[in-house]
């Protein structure tokens, strides 16, 4: 994010659905990319990544249902998340924008960061 930018925010989103990625341009001029799979590994909801201690769903399962990666909608929340539906259900995850930023997948942040995701789950340093 650049200083001119008091905060990040998309400013356009176009789903690829066919392909299962989105396309997000941000108002610092950023292109980014999102894979769906890469999203729904990286729900950030209490029952999927946990809460105070707790592991989450995600942290113990090992291979998601095709239904739990297939995104029906995506709905703004305020002026700081995304909220996602996806096939199977699932919609608690509310996906902050410099969250959303941080899964970014384009070629520039997967060079920048060549190890940022290990079976598309953020790796945490």
């Amino acid at each position: 994010m650049t200083s001119n930018y008091d905060y990040l925010e998309p400013v356009e989103i176009e789903l690829k659905r066919a392909d299962s990625y989105m396309l997000v341009q941000w108002n610092d001029g950023h292109a980014g990319r999102n894979n769906f799979l890469t999203l729904r590994w990286n729900c950030p909801c209490a029952g999927c990544a946990g809460e105070m201690g707790s592991k989450g769903r995600l942290d113990i399962v090992q291979e998601l249902k095709a239904d739990e990666s297939v995104l029906e909608s995506l709905e703004p929340i305020g002026l700081y998340a995304l909220r996602p539906s996806w096939k199977d259900g699932h919609d608690t995850g509310l996906y902050t924008y410099d969250w959303l930023r941080a899964l970014c997948e384009c070629d520039k942040c997967m060079a920048e960061n060549p190890g940022k995701f290990q079976n598309h789950r953020l790796v945490r340093r």
